[in-house]
């Protein structure tokens, strides 16, 4: 399917993403592990708190869960630009600038303290519009192309203006996507364990691979706002 809007055609562009996926596998599968480890270990206790009422100290808990894994994503979102660039990816290399996850950091909690927010109003449709808008700030950050948060927000703004309703309808079938890696926690018959790790698996699979389309669409988006 060609969209003149992206500038790409989509199915050619995630066949891209999953050989590009492919060939960083080890970094790439360490990047989400790494992320979604720092998330799990605070949503777990986090979930203790929302079954007993403790609804404010759950979304305190969580936000702190969001932002920290976030702000540990960023050798993630380099692996996957260094992929979608079809460069040598170096573990080591993300950690080289500590700025990068202050920049992160900053841009992380905004971003989750405006999605968590908007989930309390109009059926948690408000954060749909924070998604779109924010949807590049790991990118823009991990690329160096901003000098702090804020700015990698305002960046991500210019870059998704005239694409979001195709954005919107792009992210609807990468949500799909994701949830086919999750499918393992669909198995009554499997024990717990092997549920949870199952769908965990998958899902650090399926997410790399789409952190690296929107690596693929990010490259696109920048060429076309210099």
């Amino acid at each position: 399917m060609s969209d003149s809007t992206f500038g790409v055609e989509l199915l050619p562009t995630f066949t891209d993403s999953v050989k590009a996926w492919w060939g960083a596998v080890i970094p790439l599968t360490l990047g989400g592990v790494i992320t979604f480890a720092i998330y799990g270990a605070l949503r777990w206790p986090a979930q203790d708190l929302l079954d007993q009422g403790r609804t404010l100290e759950y979304i305190a808990l969580d936000l702190t869960g969001l932002i920290l894994a976030a702000t540990a994503s960023v050798p993630w979102y380099r692996y996957a630009l260094a992929a979608a660039d079809g460069r040598k990816v170096e573990l080591g290399e993300p950690f080289v600038d500590p700025k990068r996850f202050f920049h992160q950091f900053v841009a992380s909690f905004w971003f989750w303290a405006g999605v968590l927010l908007g989930i309390q109003y109009f059926a948690g449709i408000p954060s749909l519009f924070v998604v779109l808008l924010y949807a590049f700030h790991g990118y823009v950050v991990a690329d160096d192309a901003s000098k702090g948060g804020m700015m990698a927000l305002g960046t991500s703004v210019r870059l998704t203006e005239g694409r979001r309703t195709g954005l919107f309808a792009v992210g609807g079938l990468l949500f799909i996507f994701n949830l086919f890696g999750m499918i393992a926690a669909g198995f009554p018959s499997l024990p717990l364990a092997a549920r949870i790790g199952g769908a965990a698996a998958g899902l650090i699979v399926t997410s790399s691979i789409t952190l690296v389309m929107g690596a693929l669409l990010y490259r696109v988006f920048e060429k076309d706002l210099k």
